[in-house]
């Protein structure tokens, strides 16, 4: 054997050795980050539809449009109407705060809103759609009832809620407090038509 076979065969051998030893790196970074955006969505109980292409002009279908814009959605039966209330931290039309589902399509599906009855939804600043239960998880995990409902921050341009009864406050835009609890996030999907938020 040449010096010439031998360098080509001990490159070959360096250069598969190599090339196993990244992909076996890039598969452990692949499987771990999976498992952290697992980790980032609830279980819990959730199921939201809201048809966009029938309300397109409601505040619900401009959020997830605008960085930095949320609203709190809950859900009401009045006389066999479903109906969405919407709250913000700015001004929204009359028209928007309440909204009936009237089609067969919006009433087919049956509502769980988080919790307590509540979401937060919009569009984070980073231009991520986000849906967090409405009410406190730090709470929700420390006490026996689910009545622990997040409230706009005052100071905050709406980027932000607080609990009145431990009194964190959790940035909307990243999900969390100041002393590291993540707030009950869910799924987000919207195809510029239907927004879905589910666990």
């Amino acid at each position: 054997m040449t010096v010439t076979t031998i360098t080509k065969k001990l490159l070959r051998r360096t250069l598969y050795t190599t090339a196993s030893a990244a992909m076996t790196a890039l598969s452990i970074v692949i499987a771990a980050s999976c498992d952290k955006a697992e980790e980032r969505f609830s279980d819990r109980p959730c199921y939201f539809m809201f048809r966009a292409d029938y309300h397109n002009t409601h505040i619900l279908a401009r959020v997830l449009n605008n960085p930095g814009l949320f609203v709190n959605v809950k859900t009401q039966n009045r006389q066999g109407v479903r109906y969405l209330m919407v709250s913000a931290p700015f001004d929204i039309p009359a028209e928007d705060k309440e909204v009936a589902l009237t089609t067969e399509i919006e009433n087919r599906y049956s509502y769980t809103l988080g919790a307590n009855n509540s979401l937060i939804t919009g569009c984070s600043v980073t231009n991520e759609w986000r849906a967090y239960d409405g009410q406190c998880p730090y709470c929700l995990d420390n006490h026996s009832t689910t009545f622990f409902p997040l409230t706009w921050a005052e100071g905050s341009n709406g980027q932000a809620v607080r609990c009145n009864n431990c009194k964190r406050t959790y940035n909307l835009n990243y999900g969390a407090s100041a002393d590291g609890h993540r707030l009950v996030e869910y799924r987000v999907r919207f195809d510029g038509r239907v927004l879905t938020v589910s666990n």
